[in-house]
């Protein structure tokens, strides 16, 4: 194993294709303008599957950027959101094996908006991981239950992750990842998400818990976005559709003027972009805003009683 002295401090990670491009600039274009100390610290890590010239020219421009081919041993057909999204959410899998060469590393996912400093982020050490929860229940990454799992665990949404040489068995943790993965492909949902849930339980590892803060949905968080350290517009949903912020607009307007490709997934639907803008009104009004974290808490325990019920899960 590398020797300790030789790692290097700091890394973030991402991943993208071409498709993408366009929101992982973003990202770390507001990165670098809103987290400048984090920003400074770090190796930029793009793990990437047919992606331009173009494309790699302007996110070089961004920072201290390295790319690195992303490659499976095995086929993803079976897993669902794969066939929607792309093979390259997996590739946070990698963040276990690169804790051979760093001592921190963050994943970020490519559709968020840094909106103020993440330095602290880099406390959350000593567990070896940190993670940040949401309302769901692990049970929501899968078709149906996993033997041997609690899948009434509240879940851990897998958008930001801290990952520290804190870490006990990375190697063998990271390629239990990819083995789960392919073994589970025909009933997997949110795979990897679900994946690292299953892998908390596994090794036993108990992970520091990230503030809501650093990954915020933009409308199902009860966090206010004003108050929001990475708002993450997770889902089928984002900020260039449905979620429409003048900040998003102009790092978007920054990566054009970098080279980079323009927009190319669009999935507007009307409702959600209602729902985004009643949330900004109602963060104005305290009373109604406390309300409406009572009616989301309310939303997920139905939700949940669903999975439950369809799964055949007790609790």
């Amino acid at each position: 194993m590398q020797d300790q002295q030789q790692k290097k401090p700091f890394a973030i990670v991402m991943a993208t294709d071409d498709k993408a491009a366009f929101a992982a600039g973003c990202a770390l274009l507001s990165l670098k303008e809103n987290s400048p100390r984090l920003f400074k610290k770090a190796d930029i890590i793009i793990y990437y599957q047919n992606l331009s010239q173009q494309n790699r020219k302007a996110l070089r421009s961004i920072g201290r950027v390295f790319f690195k081919d992303y490659r499976l041993n095995f086929s993803t057909s079976a897993i669902r959101t794969i066939r929607r999204y792309s093979q390259l959410t997996l590739a946070r899998y990698e963040c276990f094996f690169l804790l051979k060469e760093y001592r921190q590393i963050l994943w970020l996912d490519s559709d968020i908006l840094v909106k103020k400093e993440l330095i602290n982020i880099l406390k959350f050490k000593k567990a070896g991981f940190a993670i940040a929860h949401d309302d769901n229940i692990i049970a929501c990454n899968f078709a149906k239950p996993v033997r041997g799992f609690d899948m009434l665990r509240r879940n851990f949404n897998a958008g930001v992750l801290l990952f520290s040489e804190n870490m006990a068995n990375p190697i063998k943790i990271g390629a239990w990842c990819y083995q789960q993965t392919k073994m589970l492909a025909p009933i997997l949902i949110w795979a990897d998400q679900g994946v690292l849930n299953l892998a908390l339980q596994k090794f036993a590892i108990k992970p520091a818990i990230l503030p809501r803060k650093f990954n915020s949905h933009p409308v199902l968080s009860p966090i206010k976005t004003g108050n929001t350290l990475i708002l993450h517009a997770m889902g089928d949903y984002k900020f260039w559709d449905n979620y429409p912020l003048p900040e998003w607009d102009k790092f978007y307007n920054q990566w054009l003027g970098l080279g980079g490709a323009e927009v190319t997934i669009q999935n507007y639907n009307k409702k959600y972009l209602l729902m985004f803008k009643f949330k900004l009104f109602l963060e104005k009004v305290p009373f109604i805003w406390w309300f409406f974290q009572k009616v989301l808490k309310i939303k997920f325990a139905l939700s949940n009683k669903k999975i439950i019920k369809k799964q055949r899960l007790r609790r």
